[in-house]
């Protein structure tokens, strides 16, 4: 029935993402040909040299060659952030321009998905006993407005986002 609509498999990884971390990260591991390298499923040859493009745009690799390119000093410091190359040339550029605190965080803005809330995210179906806790509200409107904020303040509990330790790559 859904086979008219969906594949039989789902693409890998690789095929879905940039792939500019990845050529990177090889390069820093002197795997020199990633366009030869046995992947299980490779990506599109151009993919993997508009990546080498752009990471030689950034300063991460040097044309040697015609076909090759060396990762450079730039480059090495780059593979060791956890980001997009894009992202970690940012951070190294604010360290070298004395603007560190302000990249980071245009950095960490760029780098999250959607900052918004959104309404469906909040409702679930069943009140979860919410009317019983609320009934001593007789105003529908405020009623209404005590449940959003439970919902949200509980979906902000159920995140489990840990801050207590922030690792500075500079110091």
């Amino acid at each position: 029935m859904f086979g008219n609509y969906f594949d039989e498999f789902s693409k890998p990884e690789i095929l879905r993402v940039p792939i500019d971390g990845v050529v990177l990260q090889m390069k820093s591991m002197h795997i020199d040909a990633v366009v030869n390298f046995p992947f299980p499923t490779p990506p599109p040859r151009e993919m993997l040299f508009r990546s080498e493009k752009l990471l030689t745009h950034l300063g991460a690799l040097q044309k040697v060659g015609t076909n090759e390119a060396q990762i450079t000093d730039m480059g090495r410091s780059m593979a060791l952030f956890p980001l997009s190359p894009r992202y970690s040339r940012m951070l190294i550029g604010g360290k070298q321009h004395g603007c560190l605190p302000y990249v980071i965080a245009i950095v960490s803005a760029l780098s999250v998905g959607d900052p918004f809330l959104h309404e469906e995210a909040l409702n679930d179906d069943g009140n979860g006993g919410l009317d019983d806790e609320l009934q001593h509200i007789t105003s529908e409107k405020v009623k209404a407005k005590e449940k959003k904020r439970i919902r949200r303040r509980s979906f902000f509990q159920n995140q489990q986002v840990r801050r207590k330790h922030i690792p500075l790559w500079f110091s």
